[in-house]
């Protein structure tokens, strides 16, 4: 999915802050090897990347919702809007736990305000995802 907001290494490296995060991601900007290729009679591997982020970074909201002329009721809390490395970053199971249950409690504003999930005021999530003690920032 590619969304109005395409999670990136510039989030993961702290060169573009978080307005209205909903989880946060820690582990290593990684890409395992790509392709396998021989080239002058050896084994060569190409696009393994592998580089520490600056340190734990916001997960954007609208990272996990569609662009609106796509779809105005769905939320995406896997497959986010992220590109290939910056997913490296998110793909572990503590952070699909904090993006799905995010996720969630935007659903629940969405139907409850009759409004599209891009609508959801992120205020209203923001206290929804405090009183449930989710981790949104470094301390």
């Amino acid at each position: 999915m590619i969304s109005d907001y395409v999670l990136t290494e510039a989030d993961a490296l702290h060169r573009r802050k978080c307005e209205d995060p909903v989880a946060m991601g820690s582990y290593t900007l990684d890409s395992h090897n790509c392709s396998r290729f021989v080239r002058d009679g050896r084994v060569l591997n190409e696009g393994d990347v592998q580089l520490p982020p600056a340190g734990p970074y916001g997960v954007s909201y609208r990272s996990l919702v569609p662009a609106r002329g796509e779809c105005t009721n769905l939320l995406v809390p896997v497959c986010l809007s992220s590109s290939h490395i910056a997913y490296g970053t998110v793909r572990m199971e503590p952070v699909f736990m904090a993006m799905a249950e995010s996720a969630a409690l935007a659903a629940v504003i969405a139907i409850r305000k009759n409004i599209s999930v891009q609508d959801v005021p992120y205020a209203d999530l923001r206290r929804e995802l405090d009183a449930a003690s989710q981790v949104l920032e470094n301390q």
